[in-house]
């Protein structure tokens, strides 16, 4: 569900390494335990932290309080999370659930 890139630097202490988590289309209670884990190793890291959640196709209050908690997280370790493409279903119910600042999208 994650994969690391790192783009090529001649400098070594110039390599940034982006961690991409890619959500799955159906982000529910069912996917949170596995979410769950995946989310806390990703803190751990000092990976640059991207959530894709460009297939994202049908969520629920469980999935938006997990990413939330993520959230909150990482800002409390300073580390920074970018969104890459959140589908129209997602933004939708992110706002619908008021958490569009919460979630930083």
């Amino acid at each position: 569900m994650w994969c690391s890139s790192a783009p090529f630097s001649s400098n070594l202490s110039e390599c940034i390494i982006d961690m991409t988590i890619k959500l799955q289309s159906e982000l529910n209670i069912r996917q949170v335990a596995d979410l769950k884990e995946e989310l806390s190793a990703a803190l751990n890291t000092d990976d640059s932290l991207i959530l894709d959640a460009s297939q994202v196709s049908a969520t629920d209050a469980a999935g938006l309080q997990l990413l939330t908690a993520f959230i909150q997280q990482a800002l409390l370790k300073k580390r920074s999370v970018e969104w890459h493409k959140p589908s129209e279903c997602f933004l939708s119910a992110v706002k619908q659930m008021g958490l569009s600042e919460s979630l930083n999208i």
